[in-house]
């Protein structure tokens, strides 16, 4: 029986599309959705609080073949409330299913995106927030699902995870959770009427 959903947060409730317009101006991919997910791929240990910015866009900068020098400082934080905002539609479907189930966030983030995001009304939204960068835990590792468990008293098989990068919605499987990769809202919803939680 599903007690909880757990969400994360960019991607998901929060729309990222601006924001990876800007990254794509820096890095020019070929493809923008595979960049997002390289940048998400390895951000964990900064959202852990274990690597600088500096290092980690030293690290996506050399994957992708261009000059660390031509990334601007605290690009993850720069202009983040302007290029980023939050999806009103998935804000309904929220408090719909806080209804039935508790709803907490999972999030790889760092303290200026925490701010704003508290700022902007987004964590009202939850019963549990976990944010790495408080935790010093990121969902590369099981341990932040598990500690998402044993803060809120629930099994593995009670829950569902919803992120839109595979990588993670993976490594929630591996910890017993029931995961669906995010593509839109309507998907979204399907799955969950699919799963008979909706």
């Amino acid at each position: 029986m599903i007690k909880a959903m757990l969400f994360d947060a960019g991607g998901v409730i929060v729309k990222t599309g601006n924001q990876i317009s800007m990254f794509a101006r820096i890095f020019r991919p070929k493809n923008k959705q595979k960049l997002w997910e390289k940048i998400n791929h390895y951000n964990g240990p900064l959202c852990a609080g274990k690597m600088s910015e500096k290092e980690y866009w030293r690290i996506i900068a050399k994957s992708e073949g261009i000059d660390p020098g031509k990334i601007p400082d605290n690009l993850w934080a720069k202009n983040y409330e302007k290029t980023t905002k939050i999806d009103p539609k998935m804000v309904s479907l929220l408090k719909r299913l806080r209804k039935r189930y508790k709803t907490i966030l999972i999030s790889n983030t760092i303290k200026p995106h925490v701010i704003i995001n508290k700022k902007r009304g987004l964590f009202d939204n939850f019963d549990d927030v976990i944010n790495s960068n408080e935790v010093h835990l990121s969902k590369d590792t099981k341990a932040i699902f598990k500690l998402a468990l044993k803060r809120n008293h629930l099994k593995a098989k009670e829950c569902i995870f919803i992120d839109d990068i595979q990588k993670f919605v993976d490594i929630a499987k591996s910890a017993g959770i029931h995961g669906i990769r995010f593509r839109n809202v309507r998907q979204l919803k399907k799955e969950l009427s699919r799963l008979g939680v909706l």
